[in-house]
């Protein structure tokens, strides 16, 4: 066997030219990009000495980098087992088999002479039972006088991006949805990221902040966006990233400008609450629930030690972050509100968060599950989605010295538990 094997990447359009030419057979221009022993298909003849060149979307730079040109060939096959051959050789690795039985099988294949070639072979009748077992429609083979071996090609899929988890996610239903997710920080650009994962149509961004130096270590931001509002950089990151999602942005403090802030709610289905601080939790905890929004709230505790996601329904089953609070502290609990109102990422007193970037995202991405969930359950009916409980405690770094529910002495156990009811003096619940 050779002392490598290339790898061989095919571009739809570069598939759809095969496909497309009236010719048999035909040339290919292959360019090398010999830091990944990889080869792209540059260029396809589709006509009798007539070369086109393959079009690559300019986002694939390593599919466009590289600058020496191989030649190799394409063969489109009548029906026969030439495909079944390679698929069975690449299941056993360093096997190969004759030239000339290759060539038999494959005619019209070009003499190699004492080099290797790359061919690319085409049998567009391939039965659809054989395709689900895995023989393909276009395989690769790389070729000498003495033998021949199956290439690794790949071909660019007819869909990318979320379209390939249809039929699998309900992506076109949480294609109908929209989230506001007010703190752009280190948890909530996890959960922002994550909602754009799970095909959330729609996000709408809250926060009165720039990124700066420090929030680098655990934000899904880097240094190319110190000195921006988290807003605006984020929105950026999402068009590329993520470009079929909707962003809306609102440079608000939801504290003072919470006269802006409360309309906004009308025009989402829920909300993510992930803004450290007494203030804007409590004014997002008092306008979701009048807003009659589902709400989860992500934090961290403990300097970083547990995790606490909370999700608050407006039923008269379950009452507010004030009634939870309250109840909580009834019973021995710390006061959970009070832990968040530390200087983290303010840049001036600023105490170097404790919770590692992992932890915080860990904490994002379940808050943004559990948001997705109840859109999923409640909106949809999907009660696949259903969840254990409404608050979930994780153990991050967990001594286990705190009071229930927060006496997690595990890492990565999920504690789960319900709300209280809503106290008959709240004046949230009973504005």
């Amino acid at each position: 066997m050779p002392n490598h094997d290339p790898y061989v990447l095919m571009t739809s359009d570069a598939k759809s030219k095969i496909s497309d030419s009236t010719l048999a057979r035909g040339a290919l221009a292959l360019r090398c990009v010999p830091a990944d022993d990889m080869y792209v298909v540059h260029a396809v003849e589709t006509a009798k000495g007539i070369r086109q060149q393959v079009v690559i979307d300019r986002q694939y730079t390593t599919l466009r980098s590289g600058d020496n040109i191989a030649v190799g060939q394409w063969i489109r096959l009548s029906e026969n087992d030439a495909h079944i051959h390679h698929f069975s050789l690449a299941s056993r690795p360093g096997t190969a088999f004759d030239f000339d039985a290759f060539r038999r099988m494959v005619p019209g294949v070009m003499d190699p002479g004492n080099t290797l070639n790359i061919v690319v072979t085409q049998d567009p009748n391939i039965p659809s039972e054989l395709k689900e077992v895995g023989i393909a429609e276009f395989v690769g083979w790389l070729i000498s006088r003495d033998q021949v071996y199956p290439l690794q090609l790949e071909i660019e899929p007819d869909e990318i991006g979320l379209g390939q988890l249809s039929g699998k996610w309900p992506i076109e239903l949480l294609a109908t949805n929209s989230v506001m997710v007010v703190g752009c920080g280190s948890i909530g650009s996890s959960a922002i990221e994550s909602l754009a994962g799970y095909g959330v149509g729609r996000v709408e961004l809250v926060d009165p902040d720039r990124l700066l130096w420090h929030n680098t270590l655990r934000h899904i931001l880097g240094p190319e966006s110190v000195g921006r509002f988290k807003v605006a950089a984020m929105e950026d990151y999402l068009a590329k990233r993520w470009p079929s999602q909707q962003v809306a942005t609102h440079r608000l403090n939801v504290v003072n400008q919470a006269h802006y802030f409360a309309p906004l709610l009308k025009g989402v289905d829920m909300v993510i609450c992930a803004a450290d601080g007494i203030a804007p939790r409590r004014v997002v905890s008092h306008l979701a629930r009048y807003a009659k929004k589902p709400l989860v709230m992500a934090c961290v505790l403990d300097g970083g030690a547990v995790g606490e996601i909370v999700r608050f329904r407006p039923t008269p089953r379950f009452g507010c972050l004030l009634c939870l609070r309250r109840h909580l502290s009834d019973h021995g609990a710390m006061d959970a509100e009070a832990d968040q109102e530390l200087d983290y990422g303010t840049g001036h007193v600023h105490r170097p968060m404790t919770a590692v970037p992992p932890d915080l995202r860990y904490i994002g991405t379940l808050a943004a599950k559990m948001a997705v969930a109840t859109l999923l359950e409640s909106i949809h009916g999907d009660h696949t989605q259903q969840l254990p409980g409404e608050l979930a405690t994780v153990g991050l770094r967990p001594i286990g010295d705190l009071s229930a529910p927060f006496d997690i002495s595990r890492a990565c156990d999920i504690r789960w538990s319900s709300l209280p009811e809503p106290r008959p003096s709240c004046p949230t619940c009973f504005p």
